[in-house]
């Protein structure tokens, strides 16, 4: 890939994009459209950036949806872990919730869950339980606290972040989680560390609410992955996924992004599929 215009760093931080301690020394590199994760529609639209810890520049591209506010979906379990166990409404990743017995469309929400099988099945019932404990001040404050997005609830408890007023773009996203997985938020280390620790994936694997998910494997000796899934219809209609984490290996670590928008027909895993393409030819899987 090739380096382009290094004015972009300073014009999303002029949008309010991107901080300016991170923008400072972040070159953009950007590929063209591609059209394996465009080819299902006219609207689709897909964002993948890939920023390696101590290189100072970002791999952006597909770049039609990088700074577009959408629908967190379920990559807000991240931040809503880290304010729960912040806040003292969790006590550890085995904080244990039961489930009330409601019929509910996906299997692997029918049990009892720990905030760490609740991150890694994507149990949305598990998480409105942390609002209603966590109630919608502390929530609108940890939002504000991280910078997350356009920080608003509408007042929605339960489903702020899926769908609702709820919105961060893609570029957002990567300013927080490098915050995140440097250990830069201000929250107790100790939430860091679990949030952080909830998020590895099985080798060659992703997980999220409809279970595994084959993930470019086998991946090079010594890769560990850590990750979130989203998906969620956003209040414009627009289907949205995402792939959201950190790749390590040896000294070297990655921090990705990857969101792709479109119609009603979007595949459940076009955001996995994309970042698995997008990680291998960057030679980081």
């Amino acid at each position: 890939m090739r380096v382009i215009r290094p004015i972009l760093p300073a014009l999303a931080v002029a949008l309010g994009l991107v901080c300016p301690a991170i923008a400072a020394d972040q070159a953009v590199r950007q590929h063209g459209d591609d059209k394996a994760a465009l080819r299902h529609g006219d609207d689709e639209a897909a964002c993948f950036l890939l920023h390696e810890i101590g290189v100072g520049d970002t791999a952006r591209g597909p770049a039609t949806a990088c700074d577009r506010r959408l629908t967190p979906a379920s990559t807000f379990k991240i931040p809503h872990a880290l304010a729960a166990l912040d806040a003292g409404v969790l006590d550890g990743a085995k904080t244990r919730f039961a489930w009330d017995q409601r019929p509910l469309a996906v299997e692997s929400w029918r049990h009892d869950h720990t905030l760490e099988t609740a991150m890694r099945y994507s149990v949305v019932w598990y998480f409105q339980r942390v609002a209603e404990r966590m109630g919608l001040e502390r929530e609108e404050a940890y939002l504000k606290r991280f910078d997350y997005g356009n920080a608003l609830t509408g007042g929605a408890l339960t489903s702020f972040w899926l769908g609702g007023e709820l919105a961060i773009s893609p570029l957002e996203q990567m300013v927080f989680l490098r915050r995140f997985f440097g250990g830069s938020l201000p929250v107790r280390p100790e939430a860091t560390v679990t949030v952080q620790a909830i998020l590895v994936q099985p080798p060659g694997i992703v997980f999220n609410s409809r279970g595994e998910h084959p993930f470019d494997a086998p991946w090079p000796a010594g890769t560990t992955l850590r990750a979130k899934t989203g998906s969620a219809t956003d209040r414009t209609g627009s289907e949205v996924r995402w792939l959201v984490g950190q790749a390590r290996r040896g000294g070297r670590s990655w921090i990705f992004v990857t969101c792709v928008t479109g119609g009603p027909d979007l595949p459940a895993d076009a955001a996995i599929a994309l970042a698995a393409r997008r990680l291998r030819e960057e030679k980081v899987l």
